[in-house]
């Protein structure tokens, strides 16, 4: 199969290059040309901007595109209609974001209501991001029709995540000591491993299979207290955790899911705490999870390679030390 792969040298697009070239497929990726371009040195680049410069794809066909860097409709449709008579088949990847209610259980395709924007901006925040990649999903079903493919993943984690959200707790838990830990212990969580979305997509654009999928994880749904009590058996951490009720941590202005990776308050519109996802339908199409403790453990092995880095996600240290004494004296 001839992949081409927009986007492919970070997090989500590397790994679905790594698992293309696993699957024996012959790949090209378009980029800007900026990032890790060292990597896979036997696939074919070409550089480009999806914000005006499409020049370097007007020649060329390919049994599928993966498009992992379509964020906004302007950028979809240019490609689409681009590549629409030289391209056989069109995956998105797009979000679970894309749902407006949460209120009612596990967000289901086509039994959800989606989330919807007014106005014609495509300037991408935690408000626009969801609605902005549902209108690039309707470009490309309106385009390719049965040829194309919408996957929803929930949270995405594992080796190279740039976000920070899974590892800061993986990082945090290792350090050991007294840990924050957010809300309930019993409160149910999702992650999909990187790994296993790419080399599920991969399967799936083999099959040429079309329609739209959550793919959220895992098979189950573990809970907060499994994720940090996980890490800590497979780091050998000494930590201690701490948890906190959810009016303490907004007397403190504590950010949803960026100081504190993994937590929403709890509330009407988020009555478990968290976006949890329906995925059956993508695990009778194939789609499988390893288990938490290799993605903590490969995690962790990867993050403690990296040098010099500046955290995107999590709690300063200061903060947490704080919120911690707040805790122990209510």
């Amino acid at each position: 199969m001839n992949v081409l792969i927009l986007g492919g040298t970070q997090f989500v697009g590397r790994h679905m290059v790594e698992s293309a070239l696993k699957a024996g497929h012959t790949v090209t990726i378009f980029n800007r040309g900026k990032t890790n371009q060292d990597l896979f040195p036997e696939v074919e680049k070409r550089v480009g901007d999806r914000n005006g410069d499409l020049s370097a794809l007007e020649e060329g066909s390919w049994d599928t595109v993966i498009d992992v860097s379509g964020y906004v409709p302007s950028q979809v449709k240019a490609t689409v209609n681009l590549l629409k008579d030289r391209v056989k088949h069109y995956v998105l990847i797009s979000t679970i974001s894309v749902y407006g209610d949460f209120a009612h259980g596990a967000a289901k395709v086509g039994e959800t209501a989606l989330k919807k924007m007014t106005g014609d901006t495509e300037e991408v925040t935690g408000d626009t991001y969801g609605p902005l990649k549902q209108k690039c999903e309707e470009i490309v079903k309106e385009v390719f029709g049965s040829r194309a493919l919408c996957i929803r993943p929930g949270l995405i984690v594992g080796p190279d995540d740039p976000t920070d959200r899974y590892t800061y707790w993986v990082y945090r838990v290792s350090k050991g000591g007294r840990v924050l830990a957010p809300g309930k212990p019993e409160r149910e969580i999702q992650w999909i491993d990187v790994r296993d979305l790419s080399e599920w997509v991969i399967r799936m654009t083999e099959n040429k299979e079309s329609g739209t999928y959550n793919a959220a994880g895992l098979d189950y749904n573990p809970t907060m207290e499994e994720l940090l009590e996980t890490s800590k058996r497979v780091t050998g951490s000494d930590a201690e955790f701490k948890w906190v009720e959810d009016e303490v941590l907004h007397s403190f202005e504590v950010t949803p899911f960026v100081e504190m990776p993994f937590w929403i308050p709890l509330s009407e519109d988020f009555p478990s705490g968290f976006l949890v996802a329906d995925a059956k339908d993508a695990i009778a199409h194939g789609l499988t999870f390893r288990s938490p403790e290799e993605t903590i453990k490969d995690t962790y092995q990867w993050l403690t390679k990296r040098n010099n880095h500046s955290w995107k996600a999590g709690l300063s240290e200061d903060k947490e030390k704080e919120i911690l004494i707040a805790a122990e004296e209510k």
